[in-house]
């Protein structure tokens, strides 16, 4: 509940800061639908710190990436990265030791 509250006031926050550079409209924010995704697929699901840290590590191999092999290139090497981690680790990054009662 924790990790839906934070990233929500957080993308409010984005959409108000990308509402100032141009029109409000349904396709706004479709650039970034994927990329969020995949930090939440990498980090875990309802691991706040997993997806800060995911957040933190795409960000980061993604510009380290694009100048090199172009967006799309890196992009597509990132996506063969995450699916070959979720291949070993399908909980993610912090998995949970045990079972979680609700």
């Amino acid at each position: 509940m924790l990790a839906f509250g934070l990233g929500s006031g957080i993308a409010g926050l984005g959409g108000v800061a990308l509402s100032q550079l141009g029109n409000v409209g349904p396709e706004l924010g479709q650039g970034y639908i994927i990329d969020s995704f995949l930090v939440v697929v990498l980090g875990g699901v309802g691991q706040l710190a997993g997806s800060v840290a995911a957040a933190f590590g795409l960000g980061i191999f993604n510009k380290i990436l694009e100048p090199q092999m172009g967006a799309v290139l890196g992009k597509i090497l990132i996506l063969v990265l995450i699916i070959l981690f979720i291949q070993k680790r399908p909980q993610g990054l912090f998995a949970l030791k045990g079972r979680v009662i609700d």
